[in-house]
């Protein structure tokens, strides 16, 4: 694994900011991945992965995710915050009740991809 800082400019000599990961993958390949490990797109050589991450890896969080908990259905879900071990979500169903300050999923009982999952 490999992370990938951005250079923090408003705050000289501070460490960078984290953008996101390699994954190390096959061969000389290197899967795009979120700072929590959430691949951004299919495995590809380093250059081709980096350029997706330093594009799209704080970006992407904005976005909806899909998230499926202990093999429960898959739901769309809004990031608001994330560790690299767990994140905070808020569910997009405007039927259910939740708190304004969303619910914990650790990782390790989660998956969570970008995309509608087939199916």
């Amino acid at each position: 694994m490999r992370e990938l800082r951005r250079k923090n400019d408003w705050a000289p000599g501070e460490p960078g900011e984290l953008v996101g990961l390699l994954l190390s993958a096959d061969g000389d390949q290197w899967v795009p991945a979120t700072v929590f490990g959430a691949a951004l797109g299919p495995a590809a050589e380093q250059g081709v992965a980096e350029s997706l991450v330093r594009e799209r890896g704080l970006s992407s969080l904005a976005d909806r995710w899909w998230v499926r908990v202990a093999g429960a259905s898959w739901r769309e879900a809004w990031l608001l915050e994330v560790k690299w071990d767990r994140i905070r979500l808020r569910w997009d169903d405007p039927m259910l009740m939740q708190t304004g300050h969303g619910e914990w999923v650790r990782l390790d009982e989660a998956e969570i991809q970008r995309h509608r999952p087939a199916g």
